[in-house]
């Protein structure tokens, strides 16, 4: 006969009772009603034989002697009359012992279902919910056990199963969902002894022990309060525990996470090298593992930076690894380096894109650089690599050898008083060519005043040095001849007005205007008599020297002469014994005639040139030298300046 035992703990938990075999215990044949039948049996047989001996003897005992024979088959008849219900109330209790466990499996508060032999005869609602087929049970009813257990513990579930199998909470199985992601529970099973029936109930698996401790108890309460992030994996990576942080960290809730893939929460740049770190630490070929990756956004969460740093964990109820780490919040530090990285970048940008050169060196006669930015290249004709610390290439060297005592005792003196120093000099770069440079820079200290080093910035000013020697030669000289401007002109006829009578040296003004010029302008243009006046002024440069001058003045030439020198007045040809005398300054007047009347042809033009002179040489007639030109202006010697005759053989 089939018997069940009582309820185990888990059963016991779940609500499970004795009231679920009570209708197979009041129908169930007791042994002391089976022994009373028995003893009856032999006692009824012990009187019909005593009875025979007895009334055997007398006369006509035919009836009595049947009836004491009948007696104990009629007693027989009635033993086997009361036996045959037990086997009806068999079948009956079989029935019933099913329905009672699929009551009580329908109406379970935990996942349970119900086996016949290894195939499904039952489920309850909680189950079908966690496994996505609340809608669908009929597709269940009657499917073999094993198509909704994970491949991996088809074994374990054989085991299970098998006859040998006691009645206790014999560990954890993986339950497949409807999606596809598979559930870790904790099974308990009941069975009867020679019954196909079998229930079984299933848990989340519980990592507490059943009775906590002060220790246990204190570590739960550090992991909930903990505002890091702790967590598990089971051995498919999937989320097995999570404390309280999860959700305040991540948006999401612990429930909804838990048997979720762990990578699922991760941005997708991520996963590849977290999932490729995870599976080592799974299979044993590294003993931790740390990475900085990003979760994802989620409605109430940005997506934020951790850190993660996990460890292989055993897990012995699985007969497998899993993982365990933390998650360290490191969104702020993250957010914090990528805005100093883009300074960074703004900066080595700005720097790269200056027409110059920013360094910090030494302050040593190599001027030893430490740093210098790209724009030294240009500047110089080196890499920085070539530069810092005189690899290939010493700065000092580069500066001329003219300016280099210049740059260092300025810089020096600058330094002494704790002044920033601007300075302009010359370098020859990697071609040789010369440029000017502008150099700004100060020295650096530490906060207790110790000298640290120099910084500065270096930029090539050639071009602006070379507009401000253009318009310092626009001063003092004119563009379009090569001659003095008028105001330098009038500058040293002014020094030689004031300083000729005490140094007592001769002076001589010469006034030479082109009359023709009018004639040219009107004929050809202004622009032709332009370029008449260029060509005269042109040929009028073999007059200058650091003494004698030539300069425009109203449409004509000034012509200063204080050096009487004979190799100064080459020019003049045939030399004259005293040339400041009036005979010679004529002479010197027809010399610049013969300069002056060399045929000119300007666009397929050949011009005739006349012209009229005046010449002022008694300074003492003079107040200044405006004066003086202005009386030579007046050209008191009308006429064609003509070339002085042939001397006669």
């Amino acid at each position: 006969m089939n018997q069940l035992p009582s309820a185990g703990p888990a059963c016991q938990n779940a609500g499970w009772s004795e009231s679920c075999f009570e209708h197979r215990a009041r129908h169930r044949p007791s042994a002391l009603t089976l022994s009373t039948m028995t003893l009856y049996l032999i006692a009824t047989l012990l009187v019909c034989a005593t009875a025979l001996l007895v009334l055997g003897e007398g006369s006509d005992t035919s009836p009595l002697l049947w009836m004491l024979v009948m007696t104990p088959l009629l007693t027989w008849m009635a033993l086997r009359h009361g036996v045959r219900p037990a086997g009806t109330s068999q079948t009956t209790d079989a029935l019933s012992a099913r329905q009672a466990l699929g009551r009580f499996a329908e109406h379970s508060g935990q996942p349970a279902l119900l086996l016949e032999g290894e195939n499904i005869a039952n489920a309850n609602r909680a189950l079908l919910k966690l496994i996505g087929l609340e809608d669908r049970g009929d597709e269940l009813i009657g499917m073999p056990l094993d198509n909704i257990v994970h491949p991996r513990h088809h074994r374990r579930l054989a085991r299970l199963l098998s006859p040998r199998a006691d009645n206790r909470d014999v560990g954890t199985l993986s339950l497949m969902r409807a999606d596809g992601t598979p559930w870790l529970v904790r099974v308990s099973l009941f069975q009867g002894h020679s019954s196909q029936l079998t229930l079984l109930q299933f848990a989340a698996p519980h990592d507490g022990p059943a009775n906590p401790g002060h220790e246990y108890l204190q570590a739960t309460r550090l992991a909930h309060f903990s505002r890091e992030i702790l967590f598990s994996l089971d051995a498919q990576m999937q989320l097995s525990y999570a404390n309280a942080q999860w959700e305040r960290s991540t948006g999401r809730s612990v429930a909804e996470s838990l048997q979720q893939p762990l990578l699922s929460i991760f941005h997708s740049e991520d996963r590849a090298a977290l999932g490729t770190g995870l599976r080592q630490l799974q299979a044993r070929k590294r003993d931790s593992l740390t990475l900085e990756v990003r979760i994802r956004a989620t409605r109430a969460h940005a997506a934020r930076w951790v850190e993660l740093r996990a460890w292989p964990m055993d897990l012995p109820e699985q007969g497998d690894t899993g993982v365990s780490g933390i998650l360290l919040d490191i969104d702020q530090r993250r957010r914090g380096e990528e805005a100093l990285r883009a300074q960074r970048r703004g900066l080595h940008t700005m720097l790269n894109n200056l027409p110059g050169m920013i360094y910090r060196g030494q302050n040593d006669r190599n001027w030893t650089m430490e740093f210098v930015s790209e724009g030294c290249f240009e500047l110089t004709g080196y890499t920085p690599l070539e530069l810092v610390d005189n690899h290939s290439a010493c700065f000092a060297e580069m500066i001329h050898e003219e300016d280099r005592d210049f740059v260092w005792n300025f810089v020096q003196m600058r330094l002494d008083r704790r002044e920033r120093y601007e300075l302009s000099y010359r370098i020859v770069d990697r071609d040789g060519q010369t440029r000017w440079v502008w150099e700004q820079g100060r020295g650096i200290y530490s906060s207790r005043g110790e000298f640290l080093g120099l910084e500065g910035f270096i930029t090539d000013v050639s071009a602006s040095r070379g507009a401000q020697e253009e318009a310092r030669r626009r001063l003092f000289f004119d563009n379009a001849t090569g001659l003095l401007s008028l105001s330098l002109f009038l500058d040293r006829l002014q020094h030689l007005h004031r300083h000729a009578a005490i140094a007592d040296y001769p002076f001589a003004l010469i006034h030479i205007e082109i009359v023709t010029i009018a004639d040219i302008a009107e004929h050809y243009g202004p622009a032709m008599s332009e370029r008449v006046s260029v060509e005269i002024g042109k040929r009028l440069q073999i007059v200058q020297n650091d003494c004698n001058g030539v300069a425009r003045h109203a449409g004509g030439f000034a012509i200063l002469i204080s050096d009487f020198r004979p190799q100064t007045l080459s020019w003049a040809g045939q030399s004259v014994t005293e040339p400041a005398s009036g005979a010679g300054l004529l002479h010197l007047a027809h010399a610049l005639a013969t300069v002056i009347s060399r045929p000119l042809r300007i666009d397929g033009h050949s011009l005739n040139l006349s012209a009229r002179f005046g010449i002022a040489s008694d300074r003492e007639a003079y107040a200044d030298a405006h004066a003086m030109l202005e009386q030579a202006a007046r050209h008191d010697h009308p006429g064609m300046l003509t070339p002085p005759p042939e001397p006669a053989n």
